[in-house]
C-alpha cells in the first residue's frame, strides 16, 4: 500500500507541474512531498530498493533475475517513449521544451541512440532510466551484500557522502550546473541500495510492530513534517547547498525519511481504514507499480494536453486529476482481474 500511495503522490504531483507550467500556481492539491523538501520519486525509488532485497535476494539466482527485471523496465521505457513523441506534433514549443522533447525533434538519431543507452530522456521518463541503471548496477550490490549486509550498507553511505562533496564543488563553480548525470547516480543509488539491504532483514515487520498504537512516534513525525511545510510555505532561509540544484542533498534526504515513516506510522495506526475501497485501490496500484506507473505517465501526457487545450482552470484541473486516478486503479483492478484468471 505505501507503493501506491507513492504512486498516486506521483501522478498528482506531476499533474500539479503540468498546471504550475500552464500558469495555474493557487489551489493545486497539497501532497506531503510537494510542500517540504522531498518529493515522490525518492519514496518509489526507496521502496522499488526495499523490493528487490525482500523478493529478489530470496530467490536462488538474484543477479539473474534483477537483469531480467531490468531488461522489462527498459522495453516499458521504450514504449513509453514510442507513445508519448507523437503527441509532440500536437504540443507547442514551450510545451515540448517542457516535456524535453525538442531533442528527439531536432536531432532524433542521435537522442534515440542516448535515450536506449540510459544518457537521455523526456520528462517523467528519466524516472525508469535511472530505475533501470540502478538495477543493472544492482549485482555487484548484491555481491557486496553476500559478502556481509553491513559492507553494502557501508558502501553505499560512503559513495553518497562522496557524490554529495562532489557535487558542492561542481554544482557552486556554476550557476547552471546541476547533479545530472554520474553525480545524480551516485547519490541516488543510496536510496536503492541501503534499503535493498533493509529488504533482505524484512524491518518492515518489526518497524510495523514498533509503529501500531505508538501516538508519540506519529506526533513527533506530524510536527517534524509540520516544522518543514512552514519552513518551505515561508521560504526560511537555508544553506545553498540544501536547494534544489544540489539534488538528493542532506535536507531532502531526511525529508524523504520523514514523510515515508509518517506514511508508515499512518497506516499502521489506521488499522480499520485498510479495508477500505480506497486502501484497497492503493494496494492494487502498489502490485502493478510498473503498469500504473507507465499508465500515469502516458496519462500525464495525454490528459495535461487536454488540461491546456480546454482553458485550463481549476476545475479541468481537479477534473484530469481524478480522471487520471480512476483511470489508474482500472488499470491495477484490471491487472488483478488477469492474475487472478491465471491463478
Amino acid at each position: 500500500m505505501l507503493r501506491g500511495c507513492a504512486l498516486v503522490t506521483i501522478l498528482i504531483n506531476h499533474l500539479s507541474q503540468v498546471a504550475e507550467a500552464g500558469g495555474l500556481t493557487t489551489w493545486l492539491i497539497p501532497t506531503p512531498t510537494r510542500y517540504g523538501y522531498s518529493t515522490a520519486a525518492e519514496l518509489f525509488v526507496i521502496l522499488s530498493g526495499y523490493m528487490v532485497g525482500l523478493v529478489y535476494l530470496a530467490r536462488p539466482h538474484p543477479m539473474r533475475a534483477v537483469w531480467r527485471r531490468a531488461a522489462q523496465l527498459w522495453r516499458y521505457n521504450l514504449m513509453l517513449l514510442a507513445i508519448v513523441l507523437p503527441l509532440a506534433a500536437l504540443m507547442t514549443a514551450d510545451e515540448r521544451a517542457f516535456w524535453r522533447l525538442d531533442d528527439f525533434l531536432v536531432a532524433p538519431a542521435l537522442s534515440l541512440f542516448r535515450f536506449v543507452t540510459l544518457q537521455q530522456a523526456p520528462r517523467l521518463l528519466d524516472i525508469l532510466l535511472l530505475y533501470v541503471t540502478l538495477m543493472l548496477v544492482a549485482p555487484a550490490a548484491i555481491a557486496a551484500h553476500r559478502r556481509s549486509p553491513w559492507l553494502l550498507v557501508g558502501l553505499s553511505v560512503a559513495l553518497y557522502a562522496l557524490a554529495q562533496w562532489l557535487t558542492i564543488r561542481h554544482v557552486s563553480s556554476s550557476p547552471i550546473a546541476n547533479d545530472d548525470g554520474l553525480l545524480k547516480l551516485m547519490s541516488w543509488q543510496l536510496l536503492f541500495f541501503v534499503p535493498m539491504a533493509l529488504g533482505a532483514w524484512r524491518v518492515h515487520g518489526p518497524l510495523f510492530r514498533w509503529l501500531e498504537g505508538n501516538r508519540a512516534a506519529l506526533l513527533l513525525l506530524a510536527a517534524i513534517f509540520a516544522i518543514g511545510v512552514v519552513a518551505k510555505i515561508w521560504d526560511v532561509p537555508r544553506p545553498e547547498w540544501f536547494t534544489g540544484r544540489y539534488g538528493l542533498n542532506l535536507l531532502r534526504l531526511g525529508h524523504t525519511i520523514v514523510v515515508l515513516l509518517l506514511y508508515a506510522s499512518l497506516l499502521a495506526m489506521a488499522d480499520g481504514l485498510l479495508r477500505t475501497a480506497p486502501a484497497r485501490a492503493l494496494a492494487a496500484i502498489g502490485r502493478h507499480s510498473l503498469d500504473c506507473f507507465a499508465a500515469g505517465v502516458i496519462l500525464t501526457y495525454a490528459l495535461g494536453l487536454v488540461w491546456d487545450r480546454v482553458g485550463g482552470g481549476h476545475v479541468a484541473y481537479y477534473l484530469v486529476v481524478a480522471a487520471a486516478i480512476l483511470l489508474t486503479t482500472a488499470v491495477a483492478w484490471q491487472r488483478d482481474r488477469r492474475r487472478n484468471r491465471r491463478a
